[in-house]
Order: C-alpha cells, then structure tokens, then sequence
C-alpha cells in the first residue's frame, strides 16, 4: 500500500482534502476528451492510486493555446541545435513559445506532474523527434513538458506509462510528498536529514533514488 510506504517513510499523511498534495496531471489522462482526435486516455493508476492522496490540476496545453478538439496533428521537429513543436501538415504554425508559456503560467505551486507520454507537447523523455521531412531521428520532451522541467527541476515528473513500474509509482509518490512536506518546512536540514535515516529502510533501486532526490533538495537550501 502506498499510504503504509508514506508512513514508513515518516510523511504526515492528509486528513483533508486542502492538506494533499497539488499535482499537475494531463487532462486527457482523467477522462476528458482534448486529444487530437477528440478521444481521451482515462488511466486507471491515475485516477484510483493517485487520486485518493492528491489534488489534481489537469491541464491540456494544446488546448489551452486555443487549438481546437478535434485538430491537426503536431509534432516536434529538430532544426539545428533547437527543436521547435510545428503542425504535420503546416510546418509554417509554430506552437513552441505558446506551449512553453503555459507552463510558465500555471501559478499554485505543484508537488509534481503526471504528463501524457509521447506528446508532442506534454511527453517527458518520451516524444518522438523528427527531421525537416518528417522522419523520426530521436526521443525527447514535448514544448511544454520540456519547460515544466527547465522551471521546476526539483517537482517529480512522470509519464503515465512510468507509473505501470511499480518502483516509480512508489518513487513518484514520495518524492510528491517529500516535496510538499519540506517546502512547507521551517527546519529544512533536519527534516531531510530525518528523511534520510528513514530511507535506509527502503529496498533498492527505490532506496538510492529516493536518497539521491533529498541531495537535489539540500542543495537547493545553499
């Protein structure tokens, strides 16, 4: 159970709902129709493993820059050292700078982000990227994804299809929760220090991630 890997952990779990942790999830991943096509990918892990610990903010970028549902098909495209987010059908619309902007817009501060994989906008790690012609030439991270991590490189990301792992739904949850907890912190040190002596107690690879997470926190503190 989760809840009983949180308690381990020595995270204060919520008893309300404002006390959960505010999480950015894709909005197509909760069931609502804003896919290209007009479908949606509803995820189970999503909506009845996350949901019950965490406030969601869903959030469609694609639509959010006003494209409509359905619509054309975009993709990213590699043009020297930059990759841009242009329509298949008419590499002349550009979306790059007005995906990036919603991410720069969001305003609550999130715990972490559960993003559609593969999109061009909100793929994490995971986006085909192609040439001039249309030929996929590598994999990375959509507009919007790719300037959630360069803004907030601290927040846990994950792509749906992670959390099949149950490793990294494990490691994605705490680190959530790790967040949350020491962001609202007046003792930062001490309190990572205590999550780090508690850590011992977890299985590898989720005990040396977990731990290398709390370095990346104490080093924002200097």
């Amino acid at each position: 159970m989760l809840t009983d890997l949180l308690e381990e952990m020595g995270f204060s779990l919520p008893r309300q709902e404002w006390q959960k942790p505010v999480i950015g999830v894709s909005a197509c991943l909760t069931g609502q129709r804003v896919r290209y096509d007009g479908d949606h990918k509803h995820n189970g892990i999503v909506m009845h493993q996350l949901a019950p610990l965490m406030r969601f903010r869903e959030t469609c970028p694609e639509v959010s820059i006003g494209l409509p549902i359905p619509r054309p098909p975009i993709q990213v495209v590699q043009f020297d050292d930059a990759q841009r987010v242009k329509a298949v059908n008419n590499p002349s619309m550009d979306y790059t700078e007005s995906l990036e902007n919603i991410a720069a817009n969001l305003g609550e501060p999130l715990c972490g982000f559960v993003l559609k994989a593969r999109s061009p906008s909100c793929g994490h790690l995971t986006t085909p990227i192609h040439d001039e012609h249309g030929n996929e030439i590598a994999t990375g991270s959509g507009a919007f994804a790719r300037k959630l991590h360069e803004l907030y490189p601290r927040i846990a990301l994950a792509n749906e299809s992670d959390l099949e792992k149950p490793a990294f739904l494990k490691q994605f949850v705490i680190q959530v929760f790790c967040y949350q907890q020491w962001h609202h912190n007046d003792h930062q040190g001490s309190w990572l220090q205590e999550r780090l002596e508690k850590s011992e107690l977890l299985e590898e690879p989720l005990k040396t991630n977990f731990q290398h997470y709390l370095s990346r926190l104490g080093q924002a503190m200097h």
